[in-house]
Parts: structure tokens; sequence; C-alpha cells
């Protein structure tokens, strides 16, 4: 007997088609480099039909399971770019030696989606995964087999739009299942009409995880235009749950209207984007305003999980579209900030005699903060200027009667700047003072402002014991470096042999001896004739298999020595190290110190920590609830780091100044 390659029937071996459905026996595949019809794989578990579909890293085609006598879809990981199949064999290989890593890397990130996959095997609104092996140089994955259509085309077939019931219906469904796959810390990414199936019995399945990262340090730009949020739109934007509700808020309003969301990006520029309701009367407002919600381009905006959107899209009750949320919560912060200023005013007695200067004390008056920032390391001062903009740009719409003016240089011209200014007395209102002297303390502001208006200090990591670590309560930081190890993963010849980066210095001389640090000495002069070889220069050359370094060089790393090094957490006792620490001039008047000293407070919250830490890595989060992001995004290495948190102790002014001496004395 024969199996049809099409439709999966049995019939008599003579027959060159198909007596079902007339496929041609003799059918080849569809293109050269597809495994042809009648392969088997799995020792003989399975036979390939004919293909069904492909993309740039995978193959998919119908094939018969042997051993439970059913039809199943096989998704074979071949990323055509880089790799081809020797003919006859059907074995994949890689182009280059340099594909062979990268296509390495992939089948690993394949594999791992599938076992993820199949975890939500109980789940009625995802696709079931059966099974995953390696075979023929490759990966496969074998799923269930979807008889129907895609939701792109029943939507084309009801003529361009559905009605609310089903777009309702849809989205839902969909929600259901992102709810689960959130939990894993999966984020699905391509989520739009081409991704989401109806089947002919009327369930609807999210599938293709193609796109999907359980390692969010590799969130490449792979997104389907209209239906992919800005921060998709770059490696450093900050992809997560809300990255996918983006997209279901995209695709029912293509359901509802049967028009294309605006592109994001054009969006940020000039946002043109008519509510469905506005574009078809008998869309309720509700339900207008709840898709306008989950396609807000401001992450704060959004719904913040899968249960927010459920709850908007069958709730009763009036969903506030984006702008009449934004003003709410310009109207309750600014009751908070009064409302903590009053507090503060009664706790001091002045409350019956301040009364009068409420309205003034509650909010800012026009002024013009300068703000100076450093670019460090591969940083330029364009990009640190821009990142700086975007941190303050929630709280400048807050408060439109303060102007900023930010000046970005380069780490050797700003701290030289710095100096210079402080000999002067000429200091801007706001900056970061890292690299500022302890001599120069007095011209600095005492920050009990900022420190009164971030509330809690319990939400912030170490700030309970701020007055301990920065008695002189001069600087704040907005972020800390965690002690990390970063391991060649091809050192040969170098094991045992490491490098510290300078100012991690005097964390691991205390976590691991003097003898570290000379071990590290006689490395430096041994590979650069003297010790002033830097220790990032080293560890790039392949001269150590260890760099004793902090979570501030992972970016960097990645970039530069992607997949070639792993992370390991040090022995002993951790000690953070404070970064990017920021002042306010004494020297400015009333009005400016006051709005310097909101908006340093405003720097630890969660938009512009989300922006500094998670988004461009410069450093973990002072906020908790980011820190946590941050922990979700970069779970692959520096969770664990990150776990090591609370069993660290915090290294404030006294120390940071000694390790400057140390590293100093070192070099």
């Amino acid at each position: 007997m024969a199996r049809c390659y099409h439709c999966m029937q049995e019939y008599q071996e003579e027959a060159n088609f198909c007596p079902y459905c007339g496929y041609s026996r003799k059918a080849k595949a569809h293109d050269l480099y597809y495994m042809e019809p009648g392969t088997m794989l799995s020792d003989g578990r399975y036979m390939i039909g004919e293909s069904v579909n492909a993309g740039g890293f995978g193959i998919v085609y119908k094939a018969w399971d042997n051993t439970f006598g059913k039809m199943v879809a096989i998704k074979e990981y071949y990323p055509g770019s880089i790799v081809t199949r020797t003919p006859g064999t059907m074995e994949v290989r890689s182009y280059s030696e340099k594909n062979a890593q990268e296509f390495e890397k992939g089948k690993t990130r394949f594999l791992n989606e599938a076992r993820k996959m199949a975890k939500f095997n109980d789940h009625p609104n995802i696709v079931d995964v059966y099974d995953f092996f390696e075979e023929k140089n490759t990966a496969y994955m074998v799923m269930e087999y979807m008889d129907g259509m895609t939701y792109k085309e029943y939507i084309a077939g009801q003529g361009g739009k559905v009605s609310q019931a089903m777009a309702v219906g849809v989205a839902l469904a969909v929600l259901d299942a992102l709810r689960e796959v959130h939990k894993e810390k999966i984020v699905h990414r391509d989520i739009n009409p081409n991704n989401i199936f109806i089947f002919n019995n009327g369930v609807v399945k999210l599938f293709d995880f193609g796109a999907a990262r359980f390692e969010a340090t590799e969130m490449s730009t792979v997104l389907t235009p209209h239906y992919a949020p800005p921060e998709q739109y770059s490696t450093k934007g900050i992809q997560g749950p809300q990255t996918d509700i983006y997209a279901v808020g995209a695709t029912t309003y293509f359901a509802l209207t049967g028009i294309k969301p605006e592109e994001s990006t054009d969006r940020v520029q000039k946002d043109h984007l008519v509510p469905p309701h506005k574009l078809d009367p008998k869309i309720p407002k509700g339900l207008s305003n709840a898709v306008m919600r989950a396609m807000a381009l401001k992450l704060e905006l959004r719904f913040q999980n899968t249960d927010q959107f459920r709850d908007a899209l069958v709730s009763k009750k009036r969903v506030l579209d984006v702008e009449e949320e934004l003003r709410r919560r310009r109207r309750l912060r600014l009751v908070q900030i009064a409302g903590t200023l009053v507090v503060l005013a009664g706790v001091g007695g002045y409350f019956f005699h301040r009364y009068q200067k409420q309205g003034e004390e509650a909010t800012l008056q026009p002024t013009t903060v300068h703000i100076w920032v450093k670019a460090e390391g591969e940083d330029t001062p364009e990009a640190a200027k821009g990142r700086m903009e975007a941190m303050t740009e929630d709280f400048l719409e807050a408060y439109p009667q303060v102007a900023v003016e930010i000046e970005a240089f380069e780490a050797e011209d700003y701290e030289a700047r710095l100096s210079a200014a402080a000999d002067a007395g000429t200091l801007p209102e706001l900056f970061e003072s890292s690299s500022l002297g302890a001599g120069y303390m007095g011209q600095l502001e005492p920050l009990e402002t900022a420190m009164a208006m971030i509330g809690d200090p319990g939400q912030y990591w170490f700030l309970d014991q701020y007055e301990e670590l920065f008695p002189e309560k001069k600087q704040m930081p907005l972020c800390f470096q965690v002690p990390v190890v970063y391991v060649r993963t091809n050192a040969e010849g170098k094991e045992g042999k490491h490098c510290v980066r300078g100012e991690d210095l005097l964390i691991y001389q205390e976590m691991m001896g003097e003898e570290c640090i000379e071990e590290y000495r006689q490395l430096a002069m041994e590979e650069g004739k003297d010790a002033r070889k830097e220790a990032y220069e080293l560890f790039m050359e392949g001269a150590a298999e260890s760099y004793l370094s902090d979570t501030g060089d992972y970016r960097r790393l990645t970039e530069d020595l992607p997949a070639q090094f792993k992370v390991e957490i040090p022995k002993g006792d951790l000690r953070i190290r404070f970064d990017h620490l920021w002042s306010v001039s004494a020297s400015s008047d009333k009005y400016q110190k006051k709005a310097a000293q909101w908006l340093l407070s405003y720097l630890l919250s969660g938009n512009a920590q989300s922006i500094l830490g998670v988004r461009e890595l410069e450093g973990v989060p002072m906020n908790r609830d980011m820190c946590e992001v941050f922990a979700d995004v970069y779970q692959a290495d520096l969770a664990a780091a990150v776990g090591k948190i609370p069993e660290a102790a915090a290294g404030g002014s006294g120390w940071l100044e000694e390790n400057k001496a140390y590293q100093e004395g070192f070099e």
C-alpha cells in the first residue's frame, strides 16, 4: 500500500495518482532544497509529505506518524540564508565556520522553543507539540496538523472584516493563550492575523513561535509590520508581555475595521491612528478604547498584562482612552506630590503657617534646569543625550513650566569640564557626579527633597540605608553593578588566567585576596609590557580565560564576543558598586534646585529606570519593580546575579572613594 503525500490516505501501490485527492505519487519537493516526499525520520516513525509553508528559519511539512497512525505537521529548522542541503543524503550543512556557530545557536533556540511549547499541550488555544529531536544535522518539531485557515484568510473570506463578537472572541482566546505563555517568561513577538489559526470546528489557536524569545538577550528585530510596537524595532527596546498586548490590539483593530493599523514607528512621529469607533460608528466606544489602550505607544499607558486587556474587552465599566488615561495619571501624580509635601509640612509643625504657600510648594515654578551627561565606554554623546531626553520626557509633560537643556560629553572631556566648573562655582543644576572628587562635596546640595519625593525608600534597593551609605546626602545612585565573572568558552591554553575590571579591583581584592590582583598585574605586564593594558582588551584578545567584572560589561560583550563566553557568579560575599551617581548644584537658585531635585527623584521612577537599566543596560535598576523586569528580560545570564542582590552589601560614597584610590594605586 502507498500513502498519499497530500491527504495521507492509503491506496494501492500500482496507482500513480491518489484516488481521494488526485495528488501525483511522483510529485517532487516544491523546492530543490526541501526534503523529498517519502523521506523517513526518527527511525521510520515519521514519513514526510508535501511542504506546506516555509520561512526564513524553517520549513513545515505534512507528515504521517506511523506510531499513532495520524497526520501531523513537522517543522524543520532550516535557516536558508546560512545553510544548504547535501543532495542525496538530505543532510543539512552550514556554508562556513562562522555560519556553523550561528546555526548551532539557532538550533538550540529552536529545540528550546519546542520544549517550552510542549508545556502548553493542555491549553486549548495553543497548537500542540508532540515531539522534537535532532537528525540530519538539524532539528525537528512535531506538531498537531491544523485543519482550517488562518485568521487572515478568515477575515478576507468575510469581506475584509469580521463581526464584533468574532473579533472579541478571537482576542480573548489569544489572550488566554498568552496568559500562560507569559507566565513562562516567553514573549511571542509575532502575533498577527497570519499566526492565529481558526480550525474548522471553530477552535482558535495561536501558533508559530519562531520569533519567540526565551532568552531576551537575543531580542532581534523580528516583527510583522503594522502589528509591532515601537520597542520591537530596536534591539535595545524593552520587549515583554506588553509587546504581545500591542500586537493583539493591532490584530483586533484590523479585524474590526478591515484597515491595517498605521506603523507604530510612524505614529511616534505623528500619531494619525483613527480609533475604531470613528471608522465605524457601530463599534462601541468602550471596545474601541480598549483596542487603542492596548496599542498605546508608551508602555506605561498600555495594559500591563493580559488580564487587564481581557477585563477591558468584557467589562461593562467605562474604559478610558489613551489621552483620558494620561490626564488621569497626571492629576493623580500632582495630587500625590501635593499630599506628600503637605504631610512633610505638617510633621515639621508648619502646616498652618505655610497654608497659603501650599500652591507654590505643591508644584514647580517656571525655570530652566541645565543637565550634564557623561558618555562612557562605547557610548556616544549623542546616545547619552538621547537617553536622558527619553528619561525626562514624561516629567516634562507633567511639568511643562520646567525646561531642560541637556549637554553630553565624552568621558575624559566630561571629567575635565566638571572639575573646571566646580572650581569656578558654575556647576549645572543637575549632573552625574560619579567622577567628582570628595573635595568638591561642599558645592553640592543635600538631597533631602529628592529623598522625600521618592516616598518609601524600601521600594528601591539599598536606599533604606541611604543616610548610612551617603552620610552627606549629596549624591544619588540611579543604578548599581553586581560582580559577575565572564568566562571564555574558547580560551585554549589560558585556563586559570584572569583579568580584573579597574572599577571592581577593590571588590575582587576583598572577595579573593591580594593574590588575585597580583596575578592580574603580572598578566597585564606579560601581555602589555606594562600594567596599563585594559582588562577588557586582554580578555578580548584571549589572553585570559576569565574576566572579573560586573553587570556593566554584559551588553558590550554580547556585541563584541557573541556566543563565546558564559556568565558565572563569583564565590564569596558580594559587594555591589553604585553607578551613575547624580547631584544637584548648591549654587543654583531655589527654583532650579527644587526642579532639579524633583527631576532627580523622577529618574528613580519605573519609566526612567526601565530606559536606563532595562533598555540601555547601563546598570541594575535601583527601582525594585524594574529590577524584576531586568531579571526577566536578561534571564539567560544575569537573573542569577540579580538573585544574589538580597545577600549583597552595598559600598557607599566612602567605599567608592577608597575603590578609586585603590584603582589609581594599581595603575
